[in-house]
């Protein structure tokens, strides 16, 4: 009994500490017009990349933003070429999605034991390009994904960190007309301790 109230208090924390970070995937975010879009994460953290969306016929279907997502390593990410598509993470290809704009996401564990899941580690820095499906303009979107250590980053700095972010790495700001909030929902700590309740009290009986 004792285990599984641990488990469930172990379970709330680890969701309470992992952190969000929100990336609007479109040619208007202004980090992307920098060379060095970085962003620094923890294990356990969340990427969510929010891809175009349209909710209007305002602009034709060929010229939507459409993207093929890759995680590659340092040389690929210099050169904005991945090597093939085995290196393919997403596809940003619904930009007329009912539901609203799509959501994809990425955990970043330490280790999966999946063998299609990327392990993460402490100290390394990732790299994410696209390459567009359909519209002509070729800019290259990428951005770099660093993990930081347990003591390389106070919780004041992360703060700090939180409090300048630009817009377009707001969820609460529309950086692009064609871009909306996310449909996804999301549970929170409370909502799994009210999901894994009856567990419990089924042990208890």
């Amino acid at each position: 009994m004792e285990f599984l109230w641990a488990s469930l208090l172990g379970l709330c924390c680890s969701l309470a500490a992992a952190d969000r970070h929100t990336v609007f995937w479109n040619s208007s975010n202004p980090k992307f017009w920098n060379e060095d879009y970085t962003i620094h994460v923890r294990l356990d953290d969340y990427l969510d990349i929010i891809c175009p969306h349209y909710e209007d016929d305002s602009v034709a279907d060929a010229a939507m933003e459409q993207y093929t997502l890759y995680l590659v390593e340092r040389e690929q990410y210099q050169l904005c070429q991945p090597p093939s598509k085995d290196h393919v993470r997403w596809f940003c290809n619904n930009p007329k999605a009912k539901h609203g704009p799509e959501k994809l996401s990425e955990k970043f564990h330490r280790f999966t034991g999946f063998t299609l899941s990327k392990d993460f580690k402490e100290g390394h820095s990732y790299y994410y390009i696209s390459k567009p499906m359909h519209h002509q303009e070729d800019r290259c979107l990428k951005l770099k994904v660093f993990i930081d250590g347990k003591i390389t980053r106070s919780p004041q700095a992360h703060a700090n960190a939180q409090e300048k972010r630009l817009p377009a790495d707001d969820p609460e700001v529309q950086v692009l007309h064609s871009i909306g909030h996310s449909a996804a929902p999301r549970l929170f700590p409370l909502a799994w301790a009210v999901l894994l309740l009856p567990l419990l009290l089924l042990q208890i009986l």
